[in-house]
């Protein structure tokens, strides 16, 4: 797998990935960089924080992401798990991480999705994804490029067609 960085205004780029999947029954290494999911890390989050020197944590759809709340301000990561690409959740669980609970890490976005679908999950706060090494990094930039006017406020600073036209810039 290979990480895409998405950071706001720049061209999609690859990066090296320092963070390790942790299995169920697996023990941290001192000093690493861990993701663990959700339910492991509710019931470990005082070890894992204590051992590892960045933790990250995976969550589903289903996951209730008001849950991770107590815990945001001492994760680096959350990883979105997409399980289908019409499993629209994740949108609001990454917009929620970033508006309501403050939540200043990696947002990362993996599993299945389209790269028509970037620029939302940028604009809901999603700052890398977790590609296959076939992911054409090409279409995803000409994908996020492609979107010049926006229709609804989100995370980015992009300015919605509304203010444009009340500035007498827009269509």
């Amino acid at each position: 797998m290979a990480v895409l960085n998405l950071a706001p205004g720049e061209t999609p780029a690859v990066r090296p990935d320092a963070w390790v999947r942790l299995a169920d029954d697996e023990a941290p290494v001192a000093g690493a960089h861990v993701i663990v999911p959700f339910a492991r890390f509710k019931t470990e989050h005082n070890a894992l924080l204590a051992k590892a020197a960045a933790v990250g944590v995976a969550i589903g759809g289903a996951d209730a992401v008001e849950d991770l709340a107590p815990w945001v301000a001492q994760l680096q990561l959350v990883l979105l798990q997409f399980g289908v690409f019409k499993d629209g959740r994740l949108f609001t669980s990454a917009r929620l991480l970033r508006e309501r609970f403050g939540f200043r890490g990696d947002l990362r976005a993996t599993g299945d999705f389209l790269p028509d679908q970037a620029i939302f999950l940028l604009r809901s706060g999603v700052t890398s994804l977790e590609v296959a090494e076939t992911f054409s990094v090409e279409t995803l930039a000409r994908v996020v490029r492609a979107y010049s006017v926006r229709y609804q406020r989100a995370l980015d600073s992009q300015p919605v067609i509304v203010d444009q036209r009340q500035q007498g810039n827009g269509a």
